[in-house]
């Protein structure tokens, strides 16, 4: 196996421990992400389609619920400053 290749595999997996080390789920979600990219790009150095189909659908379902959360920061930032105050 090439040093590209196992390098890309450790960072995989570093920033998939680092995730599951963050409190807020926004933090979780955006490492996670991370470490499935990598984990793409190092299921495509090795072949391996089971590695490439489970990063990708992380991938997806990661930016997905990424966007919902931004959503409802957004709108819970906008509540707070359209509060009418007398």
């Amino acid at each position: 196996m090439n040093i590209l290749a196992e390098t890309l595999g450790y960072i995989a997996i570093a920033a998939g421990f680092y995730a599951v080390s963050k409190k807020e789920m926004s933090g979780f979600r955006f490492w996670h992400l991370i470490s499935s990219f990598f984990y793409v790009i190092y299921g495509i150095l090795l072949e391996s389609g089971p590695l490439v189909i489970s990063g990708a659908i992380f991938c997806v379902i990661h930016v997905h619920h990424l966007r919902k959360l931004k959503k409802v920061k957004n709108n819970n930032f906008d509540n707070r400053n359209n509060k009418c105050t007398s």
